[in-house]
């Protein structure tokens, strides 16, 4: 009942402001014409559904929707990936050979990175110092904090 209620409401003001602005135009009647039969059809449209008694499509409420955590697990693990793919991309473009894997959450449209783990291929003459320089590209890449980074030195990248 919310929607057609809604529809009509709109349709009405709609109408009316249209034909306010179209006033002492040629158009006026033709506009004026239109406008009503737009408001009556949005007020006859649930008819056939109120005789069939198919009240729910009337309503806002669509029932109690299931929220799948397996598919929201899958989709936010696509989302690290992807975010992985790009640092490692970044780490490239200042000459960082590494493998990495973000891990996080997804709330509505905001995505929060609670760890990531790098590891950086190469020989390094001072790796403290390579580590230390590649958890603050991540930690300010993301916008973390950097005890939610931990980078690591590999040996050989398979």
């Amino acid at each position: 009942m919310t929607v057609w209620l809604m529809s009509v409401l709109g349709t009405g003001i709609l109408g009316a402001v249209i034909n306010h602005l179209t006033a002492g135009t040629r158009m006026h009647g033709a506009v004026r014409t239109a406008c009503v039969y737009a408001f009556v059809l949005a007020v006859i449209f649930p008819v056939p559904m109120i005789i069939s008694g198919n009240y729910d499509a009337l309503s806002c409420d669509y029932g109690d929707s299931a929220y799948d955590e397996d598919i929201a697990d899958v989709t936010d693990e696509a989302y690290f990936a992807l975010a992985a793919e790009a640092l490692d991309a970044e780490l490239a473009a200042h000459g960082y050979d590494t493998s990495s894997v973000v891990e996080g959450t997804v709330y509505a449209d905001k995505a929060t990175v609670t760890r990531v783990v790098v590891t950086l291929y190469g020989e390094f003459a001072d790796s403290s110092s390579e580590i230390v320089r590649v958890g603050a590209l991540v930690s300010e890449y993301f916008g973390t904090d950097i005890s939610a980074v931990y980078v690591y030195v590999g040996k050989d990248k398979e």
